[in-house]
């Protein structure tokens, strides 16, 4: 709880100076809302939208336990058989990468509120067919 009211007041803080959130991404305001909800345990439904097989692409409902994945409809979680499954501290760390790697093209929106991404489009590259890959997040709950 301390911890939570620590990000909250500090967030608080932040989105008070106008100064400081001037020079903040829409990533980083949106990982900071995220990080002052002080929430490691958490189930989603997660998609991913790309050229793959088709079990890669059917929503998933995941559950999230102290940070780490541990069901993804409603069966242990394996990093295999579960390929792309991501946690939303590893979404945004998927947006820093794409974004310092240059990705031809990055969308993302975002939860109004609570700050995680609820879609994301990567093309890392112009010229290359078929490597864009997009995820979902919905249902979210904790």
């Amino acid at each position: 709880m301390k911890t939570y009211l620590s990000c909250l007041m500090v967030f608080l803080l932040w989105a008070c100076n106008k100064k400081n959130t001037e020079h903040l991404s829409d990533l980083e305001l949106n990982k900071i809302k995220w990080e002052a909800l002080a929430i490691d345990s958490y189930t989603y439904t997660f998609q991913i939208t790309c050229f793959c097989l088709i079990e890669a692409t059917l929503p998933k409902s995941v559950e999230v336990s102290n940070g780490k994945i541990i069901t993804v409809n409603q069966v242990a979680y394996d990093s295999e058989a579960h390929w792309g499954v991501m946690t939303i501290p590893q979404l945004f760390d998927r947006i820093e990468q794409a974004e310092e790697n240059n990705s031809f093209v990055i969308e993302v929106s975002y939860h109004p509120e609570k700050g995680y991404p609820t879609s994301l489009y990567i093309d890392e590259e112009e010229m290359m067919a078929d490597e864009e890959m997009g995820y979902m997040v919905s249902d979210l709950s904790y």
